[in-house]
């Protein structure tokens, strides 16, 4: 009989953790899972993912969640619930009384969040009790959990976020087709940075790096490609710096793999990073990355070897890592190489059997009771 799981998050928007669900679901295999998702808002962009998709059409902090995931217990007969992100994790905890399934918490970066972090934080040491099992998506992640729950009786185990290298193989798209699309040219040295526009991201210390290279600025191009709630802001921070005709906001693309292709050199400039899988996708793009040293990060980037790893997160460093990748070609095929070498670890088979393994072993066990 195939294990019936239910997997819980936020949204189905474009980012991060829901492409780690679309990625995992699609991976399980299916003689031994059954796999339903359940988001608890809607989204004007969901994420297409080849299984059964439930939407609770409420508002963000409804807490009707609670109610609608025993429900889909109760009703689905579903054996595991497999929560992703912090109010899918809070309300799987609430939800965990009044259903016999096991229940796994997948963290994915909620856990380092300042704001709302922080009840986050405490509620998830108040009922962390009542998971059966963690997942956390690096060892960075599973250290901040350990901190938070500080309990030794819930298992934390490690599995890694993943890619479809299929989809991000470098030779299905061509540099300049991907520079003529973007109205980049052929000539600049274009720096890319793909991920959400806010705060924790960083990009904004990517736009002080860029006027850093101000005496330089016809030899660049900065493209941001994302959308966020800091968009504005960085509008006008690029405008009052005078970096328009050097930094473009391009905005949300559908395939971010096509325009990574015309990227020189990627910037991962983040305040905070449970795993970095911009950083990976574009290690796989064969494009030298240059990373912050928070979180994750450094768990994926050895520097000198598959990237660039900055000391500090300063733009005038980040200038200078720009900049030497600019000028040195042989350093940037050595990076783009290993890098490359390295990712084709990240198929997603090991992530894939470990948390199958963990359900079997799940369902051999007795559901936790706080």
């Amino acid at each position: 009989m195939r294990i019936r799981v239910l997997h819980v998050i936020d949204h189905l928007g474009y980012g991060g953790a829901p492409f780690v669900v679309k990625n995992v679901v699609e991976r399980l295999p299916s003689d031994r899972v059954e796999s339903t998702v359940c988001a608890l808002r809607p989204n004007a962009r969901s994420l297409a993912i080849a299984a059964e998709v439930v939407t609770l059409a409420r508002h963000k902090y409804s807490p009707a969640a609670v109610s609608f995931i025993a429900d889909l217990c109760r009703t689905r007969r579903i054996d595991i619930v497999h929560a992703h992100l912090q109010k899918a994790v809070i309300s799987s905890l609430l939800a965990k009384s009044r259903s016999p399934a096991r229940l796994v918490i997948h963290e994915h970066g909620p856990i380092f969040r300042g704001g709302t972090g922080c009840l986050y934080r405490g509620l998830l040491r108040v009922l962390g009790g009542r998971t059966d099992l963690v997942l956390a998506n690096s060892a960075a992640t599973k250290a901040a959990l350990q901190r938070t729950l500080r309990r030794a009786d819930v298992p934390i185990t490690v599995v890694y976020n993943f890619i479809d290298l299929e989809r991000f193989d470098p030779d299905r798209y061509g540099r300049d087709a991907a520079r003529d699309a973007l109205g980049l040219g052929r000539e600049p040295f274009v720096v890319g940075f793909v991920g959400r526009l806010d705060r924790a991201k960083g990009v904004d210390l990517l736009v002080e790096a860029a006027a850093c290279l101000r005496e330089e600025a016809g030899a660049y191009r900065f493209l941001i490609v994302g959308d966020g709630p800091e968009r504005e802001r960085l509008v006008h921070r690029i405008e009052r710096l005078g970096l328009t005709q050097t930094v473009v906001l391009a905005g949300l693309q559908e395939n971010p793999a096509a325009v990574m292709r015309a990227f020189d050199a990627g910037v991962v400039p983040s305040r905070r990073e449970a795993f970095g899988i911009a950083a990976l996708e574009l290690m796989r793009m064969r494009v030298p990355v240059v990373v912050s040293p928070v979180g994750g990060l450094p768990e994926l980037v050895r520097d000198g070897e598959t990237g660039i790893m900055l000391s500090r997160l300063a733009p005038e460093e980040m200038a200078q890592a720009i900049r030497r990748l600019r000028h040195d070609g042989a350093l940037r095929e050595k990076l783009s190489r290993g890098a490359f070498e390295y990712s084709s670890s990240f198929d997603g088979r090991r992530p894939v059997e470990q948390i199958v393994a963990a359900y079997e072993q799940l369902m051999l066990s007795k559901p936790v009771r706080e």
